[in-house]
């Protein structure tokens, strides 16, 4: 096949993806990002000439001084350069080019453990699976913190094996440290998702010595980690206008703080397979698991079953197909325990399903695509035939049902799930009400007085948004015991979580009933809804 050719796959499955990227709403947390990105440029450019708490106030920002802006400084000026009218669009082309690296990125690092076919596999596996894909474009944070921590582990494996090639080297250890400041600027405790490969680094270096280069020098890996920590913290703290008085000692106290604050406690509330839960504390430790099972595609949880089998009946074939598999294979084990180990560990705080997880779920696609390599490789063999067959029965399903979704994969469930009319009812689904510029460009509300309406389980400014297109309606959101009208998603929302002292297990879906005038719908399962709730006064 020739290289043009071998491309069209490629091209279009990024044609797709720009495709969902442009028409998908603005998420609740982007314009939030721009404005802090903004304000650090300002006060950068200023020479610290701003004051940056009333500059935070005016723009209804709070926290952030937890965060150093590396990245939404570098987006908010790449969507200054072009007209502001598309400001959400050039945004969640940005997001997704760092996106699809990630992909790329996993598939490298694939590529570098085992072989280029299996990274291929991978690279199909993670771009098709529905929480990742979802995000790609919206979100601004964890998608970058997946790209961060892919490329990273992938440059680390190369270091260790290159560290003789000083040209090379230098680069990996400088790329390093601005993807450390990256990634940290955007979570400051994002670097403890690293306590994986910084394990397995130790381990390599110090006592096993599988990987790396015979001429390998611990004496120059001991100075670069230096040279890499210093990069770090330049760019760490440059893009950190709040450590500015003392880059010494602010970033350790801010972290502190931010580490016992009520901040980094999360969403209040939460839906979880059907159960509430009123406290982050409450939680069980399996959440990222059960999200897992109930959201990731159907043929995804079968390779998972399948690699059990074959690692008991067909070990010999991993262990003569790639080098040192065994070794490798128990590096991505611990990295995929570790969220779930940290969960029981130390309550952390989640929300969003899988949202917070996002920079492991690269992961969590090598081991289905060495199951479906198996099978490819033994196609000859009547049983792997009969599963691989069966597999693709599976997968064929599955991406009628992504494609459906079209562009709210990220509300994939599976189904384990149960009947789809009950289904808002086990988790949340549209928790970043990205449906809401659907629903308010097909809402049709049939009066020219000025209607009141309230939203439940996000706040006014996205659907302010999107009324300032619509001139035909006359509207004022009040609170939501004045609204006739609610907007709503079926997340657990702060307006009902607590009522009258009295916690009320319930989504804003079966809190607020009425009569729905727009509703956006995937697959049979409501998004969000537009319901009214009185009746118009004379």
């Amino acid at each position: 096949m020739s290289t043009k050719k071998r491309h069209i796959p490629l091209l279009i499955l990024f044609t797709f993806s720009v495709y969902c990227s442009l028409v998908i709403g603005q998420s609740l947390d982007e314009h939030y990002h721009l404005i802090q990105g903004k304000i650090t440029l300002d006060y950068l450019f200023s020479l610290g000439n701003i004051d940056i708490k009333a500059a935070r106030s005016s723009s209804e920002i709070d926290y952030g001084k937890y965060y150093s802006t590396f990245y939404w400084s570098f987006l908010y000026f790449i969507t200054e350069i072009c007209p502001s009218k598309y400001e959400t669009e050039i945004n969640h082309l940005v997001n997704l080019v760092f996106s699809l690296s990630a992909i790329f990125g996993i598939a490298k690092l694939n590529k570098e453990l085992f072989n280029k076919k299996v990274g291929k596999i991978v690279f199909i596996i993670l771009f098709f699976y529905p929480v990742f894909f979802g995000h790609m474009a919206i979100n601004s944070k964890d998608t970058i913190l997946a790209f961060s921590h892919v490329w990273m582990v992938y440059l680390i494996l190369r270091y260790l094996k290159k560290q003789n090639i000083k040209e090379k080297a230098n680069k990996y250890v400088i790329t390093l440290g601005l993807l450390s400041a990256l990634s940290t600027g955007i979570q400051l405790i994002f670097l403890g998702s690293q306590i994986p490969i910084i394990l397995f680094l130790f381990v390599e270096v110090f006592f096993l010595k599988k990987i790396i280069n015979i001429n390998f020098s611990i004496k120059i890996f001991l100075y670069d980690i230096i040279k890499c920590f210093i990069i770090f913290y330049l760019i760490l703290v440059l893009f950190w206008i709040d450590v500015h008085p003392n880059i010494l000692t602010y970033p350790f106290l801010i972290t502190r703080e931010l580490i016992v604050s009520d901040y980094i406690t999360g969403w209040p509330f939460i839906l979880l397979n059907g159960n509430y839960y009123f406290s982050f504390k409450d939680v069980p430790p399996l959440y990222f698991l059960i999200n897992f099972i109930y959201k990731s595609p159907e043929y995804v949880l079968l390779t998972y079953l399948l690699f059990v089998i074959l690692i008991i009946g067909s070990r010999n074939f991993f262990k003569t197909e790639f080098k040192f598999f065994y070794y490798k294979l128990s590096f991505i084990i611990f990295t995929l325990i570790f969220p779930n180990l940290i969960m029981f560990v130390i309550p952390f705080p989640v929300n969003d399903g899988l949202r917070l997880f996002l920079w492991v779920l690269p992961y969590y696609c090598i081991i289905p695509g060495l199951t479906i390599y198996y099978l490819i490789k033994n196609f000859k063999l009547i049983k792997q035939k009969i599963t691989l067959l069966f597999l693709s029965l599976f997968f064929v399903y599955y991406l009628f049902n992504f494609v459906t979704l079209t562009p709210y994969q990220y509300t994939y469930l599976n189904f384990l799930n149960g009947k789809i009319e009950n289904r808002y009812q086990k988790f949340e689904n549209d928790y970043w009400a990205t449906s809401i510029k659907e629903l308010i460009k097909s809402a049709n509300f049939k009066t020219d007085k000025i209607i009141t309406m309230a939203t439940c389980g996000f706040i006014s400014s996205s659907p302010k948004h999107y009324f300032k297109k619509r001139s035909d309606i006359n509207y004022r959101f009040v609170p939501f015991d004045e609204a006739e009208y609610i907007i709503m998603t079926n997340r657990v929302s702060r307006i009902h979580g607590v009522l009258e002292g009295e916690r009320i297990a319930t989504n804003c879906f079966d809190f607020f009933k009425g009569n729905d005038i727009a509703v956006v719908k995937r697959n049979g399962m409501i998004l969000s809804v537009i319901r009214k709730i009185k009746t118009e006064k004379s």
